[in-house]
């Protein structure tokens, strides 16, 4: 058997793709009570002069909302300030006493030594502001996962500790393990505030505890155990992250979903030299804009980047030129095959139009009636509007009686019939029934969800699900869901003008145990653009979509529904497995085939099982393999010797046909890497070999204990 070498990639293509009467009630006549049933929509909106002065003394029928293009009738209208609403004839009511809370959130991510600097001087200067005694500041850092460093509170002391920690540039870890020890602290402040034994009952006995009426007194611990509760919900970061981008996106949401069990107007001070969204995570980012919409969580972006020049504009550029260089290296390319880069050429090249890092921090503030603070060393004025804001501002509600909850986006627009007025107001949310929303779906998981829940046997689009096991650690079992389709399956559309295609794929995989409930879930939603001329190439391309997870030993049944969106084709795939728990001694993973191979790969997660050598592996489920001449059959798989033992591991190999061993070789193992495990590629010419089913058999042997793994392939001329 030879040594590895790269084959031709088989790449996937990864590139991205809303809908943005009645008469409001009279002037003079006094409009009803905020109401709260899970209909309505509540807008809370600035409005200001010219000159950034606040205005106070709008009326109802100033105001005209649009809910996807119509006109609605005003339901309720009123002047939040402080701790009381004011009506339109000026009679002032108190707020629900918690509607009187007012929320900050200061979020912190990925920063240099200059733009901590501006961060933390601009931080610090707003919590030392004039607020009132209901102002809560709570801190978190986007670093790997989101990190808590302090829950809300208006001890400025802790605060301050909490954004010096935050913009010191220690690393993720240590932020880390700050976390866990602030997520600890308040795991026992909830359970001494509610009387529970553990923090599941304690959330459930807050969720079941009636709010208290208007008026009447919030005591000190019933507020304590409702701001703790908030801290942990917000930080119930339980996404999956494979890029940076994602991890903000799913950061903000989390965010967004804790803060929306208050009611009232939230604020998020987002610190960040930029935000980027790449266009796979248009859907993503639409789905956050709606949940901060309906939760009433305002983003505030603020650009620690301070004053700029050409540096703003320096990423787009080096992307557009290196999307340039890419399509000319394909159209140069003497392979036949594209490469993960020349495939994703148009993504980069629209992607660099979309690279001015304060581009989306505009559009996520002004999208949730916030601004946008940047190009500026100098933050104190934009801060005291903050401030204004956090207090004093309008609420307008109003039913769209929808009558088909499609998941399309709605635009919210708000207009106020005086000269020179400025509305900074929410821009809309996706249509979904409540229950939905409680769930946190996104808008295309619905009919894959709905299809798995009725036992589709739906097969419309065709593709490949298998759940590869790999070793196991003192949590449980590492094992990865794969799914692989190939794209040519998928329904195109061409623009000939533009000279460019579109094509659209989602997927839902739900981890089930024996009990039938769901351990792991897993999504992705997945437009496709690139040039027509490169679109033979990319039908002949797969989408691979791999995650990994760590389950308790047992029988699981993966499910897994993919959808062609351009069409509404659904296709749904089930299998059974089962996870047991490797006796002492060497063990080895299962075995897969691969499709490609890249070394020297960037952005390595060190949690990632299809690793070698440096390289990225990229599995495939398909098990034919066609002998053309130079074809090579690879295939990956993980040795995991017995750290306690002292004997050097080996392994044998061996190929059967119809029964009979008609290959046999030992291989040389290297020695384990860091984390004790062995990654191996082996590779061998599938152009000499015979049609027919072949079975590979791995066996891995350490003194006395042997471990053996094997795989069924199909060779065809």
């Amino acid at each position: 058997m030879s040594k590895f070498r790269a084959c031709a990639l088989s790449a996937v293509l990864l590139a991205a793709g809303g809908r943005a009467g009645a008469q409001p009630p009279p002037s003079g006549q006094a409009p009803p009570a905020i109401k709260t049933n899970a209909e309505e929509v509540l807008v809370d909106l600035v409005v200001r002069d010219k000159k950034g002065k606040p205005i106070y003394d709008l009326k109802p029928d100033e105001i005209a909302v649009t809910d996807d293009g119509v006109r609605q009738r005003v339901t309720s209208f009123r002047l939040v300030q402080g701790k009381e609403a004011i009506a339109n004839d000026g009679a002032r009511k108190p707020l629900d006493p918690l509607r009187q809370i007012h929320l900050v959130t200061l979020a912190f991510e990925g920063m240099g030594v200059e733009q901590r600097q501006i961060a933390r001087s601009a931080a610090i200067d707003m919590i030392k502001g004039d607020q009132s005694d209901d102002v809560y500041y709570s801190a978190v850092a986007i670093a790997s996962q989101l990190q808590v460093l302090q829950s809300f509170t208006r001890d400025k002391d802790a605060l301050r500790k909490a954004i010096e920690m935050a913009t010191s540039g220690v690393s993720s870890a240590q932020l880390s393990s700050e976390s866990e020890r602030v997520k600890r602290q308040l795991d026992d402040s909830l359970r001494r505030l509610t009387g529970q034994s553990d923090t599941a009952a304690a959330l459930h006995a807050l969720d079941a505890t009636p709010a208290p009426p208007p008026g009447a007194a919030l005591g000190a611990q019933a507020l304590e155990a409702k701001l703790v509760e908030l801290a942990l919900q917000m930080t119930r970061f339980d996404a999956t992250v494979t890029d940076a981008p994602r991890l903000s996106i799913a950061s903000l949401e989390s965010l967004a979903r804790g803060l929306a069990r208050l009611p009232g107007r939230k604020s998020v001070l987002y610190f960040t030299p930029g935000l980027i969204l790449p266009t796979y995570l248009d859907e993503p980012y639409r789905n956050l804009l709606s949940i901060a919409n309906r939760a009433n969580v305002t983003f505030y972006s603020i650009d620690s980047n301070g004053v700029m020049t050409s540096r703003q504009t320096a990423n787009g550029a080096n992307d557009l030129a290196r999307a340039t260089a890419l399509s000319a290296g394909a159209a140069t390319s003497q392979t036949g095959a594209s490469t993960m880069e020349e495939m994703r050429a148009a993504d980069t090249a629209e992607n660099s139009i979309r690279n001015n890092t304060e581009g989306a921090l505009r559009d996520l503030a002004e999208s949730t009636g916030g601004f946008l603070i940047g190009d500026s060393n100098d933050l104190r004025t934009p801060l005291r509007r903050i401030s204004e804001e956090i207090e004093s501002y309008y609420e307008v509600s109003y039913s769209p009686e929808i009558q088909n909850y499609d998941g399309s986006f709605r635009r919210i627009k708000v207009e106020v019939g005086r000269k020179d007025a400025l509305v900074h107001a929410r821009n809309g949310y996706f249509a979904l029934p409540p229950d939905v929303r409680a769930a946190g779906l996104m808008p295309f998981e619905i009919p894959l969800l709905q299809a798995l829940s009725t036992r589709s046997a739906a097969a419309d689009v065709r593709f490949r699900s298998e759940l590869v096991r790999f070793g196991s650690t003192p949590q449980g079992i590492r094992a990865a869901v794969v799914v692989e389709a190939p794209i040519g399956g998928l329904t195109f559309r061409e623009n000939r003008e533009k000279g460019v295609f579109n094509a659209h794929l989602a997927l839902v995989a739900l981890v089930k145990n024996a009990s039938g409930q769901v351990a792991q879930k897993f999504t992705r939603d997945m437009p496709l653009q690139g040039t027509l001329d490169k679109l033979a190439g990319v039908k002949g391309a797969n989408f691979i979509y791999k995650e990994t997870m760590t389950l308790p030993p047992g029988r699981y049944t993966l499910e897994t529904a993919v959808s062609d969106r351009e069409n509404g084709r659904l296709g749904v795939v089930r299998a059974s497995y089962f996870l047991s728990s490797e006796p002492k001694g060497v063990a080895l993973s299962d075995i897969a085939l691969v499709r490609s191979y890249q070394p020297g790969a960037n952005a390595l997660e060190p949690s990632d099982p299809f690793q070698f050598q440096g390289g990225r592996v990229t599995p495939t489920l398909t098990r034919v393999v066609k002998a053309a001449p130079g074809a090579m059959l690879s295939l990956f798989f993980v040795v995991y010797p017995d750290a306690s033992n002292p004997a050097k591991p080996s392994l044998e190999v061996e190929y059967l046909k119809d029964g009979k061993v008609v290959g046999k070789g030992a291989l040389d193992l290297p020695a384990p890497d860091a984390n004790g495990r062995i990654p191996y590629v082996m590779s061998s010419s599938a152009a000499s070999m015979e049609p027919g089913e072949y079975v590979i058999q791995a066996t891995a042997k350490q003194g006395a204990s042997t471990a053996q793994e094997q795989t069924t392939i199909q060779i065809e001329k």
